[in-house]
């Protein structure tokens, strides 16, 4: 069932682009991978940004978390959006990535200023 979730994931994450690089953040390479417990029912998604540093990190992180809450029935899961360990500012950008509070004021925020289209494919 795992395999069939991350597929699912894959297909809602290939709406969401990178706005400088015109493409989506799946077919760019940028999603690392797609971690699922079905136990803590838990999806976590790990991305590359294009620079340690990207001041887009954020906003491209939201826009997927919006992609997915809008596009699965998610339930009682929890989804988190976070940049891959292997970047060397994870810890700096994970430690906001994972603030629920301050990605649904960024999430609001996109919404309501009309920007989620710049982040969002039809």
């Amino acid at each position: 069932m795992a395999k069939i979730v991350e597929n699912v994931v894959m297909e809602v994450l290939k709406k969401v682009r990178d706005p400088e690089l015109g493409s989506s953040v799946v077919d760019a390479g940028l999603v690392s991978y797609v971690s699922i417990d079905e136990g803590k029912q838990e999806i976590e998604v790990f991305w590359v940004p294009t620079v340690p540093f990207c001041p887009m990190v954020l906003a491209i992180s939201a826009a997927m978390l919006y992609a997915l809450r809008k596009n699965l029935n998610l339930g009682g899961w929890r989804v988190r959006v976070l940049v891959d360990e292997s970047v060397v500012t994870a810890d700096y950008w994970n430690n906001q990535l994972r603030d629920e509070e301050t990605m649904n004021k960024i999430v609001a925020k996109l919404e309501e200023t009309g920007q989620i289209k710049y982040f969002i494919s039809q």
